[in-house]
């Protein structure tokens, strides 16, 4: 007599003591056997929990546009292990511009990218072959900061103001500002390259505003708050490629559910997001106390793309009437939503 048991799928087996008879019926159970039962059943339990924390992990490459709180989500997914969970092995990696992030994702060197909406868009429009699942506002959190002795909005008529690289968010979001100053053409919009750089050229003089997430310098003077321009915009979207989505579906969703794992940390664990916000947005300056309040007020609990947000991005590009070709898909994020994984995320309370 063969006394074991195979159990399928989980490539366990187990050897039964010499002279074990199975109880023929449910009386014939004594507290033995149920005892033996219950070990098999753990023994089965471990060994599939083993199978999926050892089995390999997907390789991801991730870019990030920019060292701005905007991008705390993926930061924060990563050191919490979202990740990981999800049975991703994450690379993250600092594309210091929008466009240039959308371009590497475009040319394959990147698997997603969290970039400039306007980037997304007009590379989507121009044929690019991408499309993005997911957003990390619905309304621009960025501010108009000028120096000192600026007072009104009409002394920046040919003034300079920096910008990262055309094509970025930071470019996007002053010409609609600028537009709805009326003063659209009327000052240089100047590239110094990243964040940073744009920081400390507004610090050195060399351009009269800023618009960025936070003051670019001590003496910086905000003048106007984009948010309260009533202006429906999504800063930032979480793309892939048309081909990526198509060949690995179960992939992109677990990579949008990490992001997502990311946001609900940051927003239910101060402690440890202030840490997270601190050791990235270190070259920025800033206090995370100031890094923390954009989260809480911009950062969307679930990063769903909103129609309108898109119509300003038609808008600003000069797209007169609707694309012919697909710029998102929400089908992952309303997912998600729908079968309760955002809210269980947030259950517990902040700490």
């Amino acid at each position: 007599m063969n006394n074991s048991i195979k159990f399928s799928g989980h490539h366990a087996r187990l050897r039964l003591p010499d002279g074990f008879k199975p109880p023929r019926t449910e009386k014939a159970l004594t507290p033995r056997c149920v005892l033996f039962a219950k070990v098999i059943l753990l023994l089965v339990l471990s060994s599939h929990t083993a199978f999926s924390a050892d089995a390999p992990k997907e390789k991801v490459a991730f870019a990030y546009a920019a060292i701005s709180p905007s991008m705390s989500g993926i930061w924060m997914a990563k050191e919490i292990g979202a990740f990981d969970r999800n049975g991703l092995q994450a690379d993250l990696v600092h594309i210091s511009s929008g466009a240039i992030a959308i371009q590497a994702l475009v040319g394959g060197s990147v698997h997603a990218a969290l970039g400039a909406s306007n980037a997304v868009v007009a590379a989507i429009i121009k044929g690019a072959p991408i499309i993005a699942v997911g957003s990390n506002t619905s309304r621009p959190g960025m501010q108009l900061w000028v120096q000192p002795d600026i007072e009104r909005a009409e002394q920046l008529q040919g003034k300079t103001l920096a910008i990262t690289r055309f094509g970025s968010t930071s470019d996007f979001v002053t010409r609609l500002i600028m537009r709805k100053l009326n003063l659209e053409g009327k000052a240089e919009l100047r590239q110094f390259g990243g964040v940073v750089e744009a920081d400390v050229g507004f610090r050195a003089g060399q351009a009269e505003g800023r618009v960025s997430s936070q003051a670019p310098g001590p003496k910086a003077k905000m003048l106007v708050d984009a948010a309260e321009l009533g202006i429906p915009f999504s800063m930032n979207l979480l793309a892939v490629s048309n081909d990526f989505y198509r060949r690995s579906p179960k992939t992109v969703e677990r990579i949008v559910a990490s992001y997502i794992e990311g946001i609900a940390a940051l927003k239910t664990r101060k402690a440890q997001g202030l840490k997270v916000l601190e050791k990235y947005m270190g070259q920025r300056g800033g206090s995370a106390e100031q890094h923390y309040e954009f989260v809480t007020k911009y950062l969307d609990v679930i990063p769903r793309v909103d129609p309108a947000a898109i119509e300003t991005v038609l808008e600003m590009v000069g797209q007169k009437s609707s694309p012919k070709v697909q710029l998102f898909d929400n089908a992952i994020v309303d997912r998600l939503a729908q079968e309760g994984f955002i809210d269980r995320l947030y259950k517990g309370g902040k700490s």
